[in-house]
């Protein structure tokens, strides 16, 4: 009897809470920040100095010829970003879980691999585009950029492992939206100017722009990025 009154009370609270929860529905921000809080994260993975190089560089060398490409590209990373939030969403699992109960040891570990190459891949674009910047800002030798840059990287690592998971959430977030200020506060103080005329052509490859379209396609779509999204998701 007593547990049969325990059961009903429960019923009756959760009856209650889900009457309020109706009365009185969440706001705009209640509902919109568990959806940017993600997309902050995620964008970590693409906002980075060693990106910005590699489009800058592909834009002064070869001008429009590869705006079509990275377009492309980034209309790949958008949607394979949706597949891997939405599969994540509806199974409550993310991808690494599904990976590991849908195929063998063997993909799983060619899989663990490809993501393994892809953060050292990134890391290593991060790094080079850091100490590019610091070379040009400053005029430091390129050994002593780079050694500066691998060491705050290290650093950073260190810190957000000191810090608990809220903390190392919150660090990720401040920098990602620092970093994209700062971008948008440099294309603003900058101004440059955008040729009109772009002679009907957005797809022209050649033998050197293939290398940088190589550069552009590793920068953009980042597989690791997409075990993450799905991990932040749930």
């Amino acid at each position: 009897m007593e547990a049969e009154a325990l059961s009903s009370e429960q019923v009756k609270n959760k009856m209650e809470a889900k009457r309020l929860s109706t009365d009185n529905p969440p706001g705009f921000l209640s509902r919109a920040l568990p959806a940017v809080v993600p997309v902050l994260l995620i964008s970590i993975g693409y906002v980075d100095p060693g990106k910005w190089v590699a489009s800058v560089e592909g834009g002064a060398r070869f001008g429009f010829d590869l705006v079509a490409f990275t377009l492309i590209f980034n209309l790949a990373a958008i949607f394979c970003q949706y597949l891997s939030a939405r599969v994540a969403v509806i199974t409550e699992r993310d991808l690494a879980q599904i990976c590991s109960d849908e195929y063998d040891t063997w993909t799983c570990l060619l899989l663990g691999i490809q993501m393994e190459l892809s953060v050292i891949m990134l890391d290593l674009n991060m790094i080079l585009g850091m100490a590019q910047g610091l070379n040009l800002i400053f005029g430091w030798d390129l050994f002593t950029c780079v050694f500066l840059t691998a060491t705050g990287a290290v650093f950073h690592i260190l810190l957000a492992v000191l810090l608990d998971i809220e903390k190392a959430k919150f660090l990720g977030q401040f920098v990602a939206g620092f970093v994209l200020l700062s971008f948008i506060l440099g294309l603003l103080i900058n101004q440059s100017e955008i040729p009109l005329p772009m002679n009907g052509i957005l797809m022209k490859l050649s033998g050197e722009s293939a290398f940088m379209l190589m550069s552009l396609l590793g920068a953009t779509l980042v597989p690791h990025n997409f075990y993450l999204h799905s991990s932040i998701v749930q």
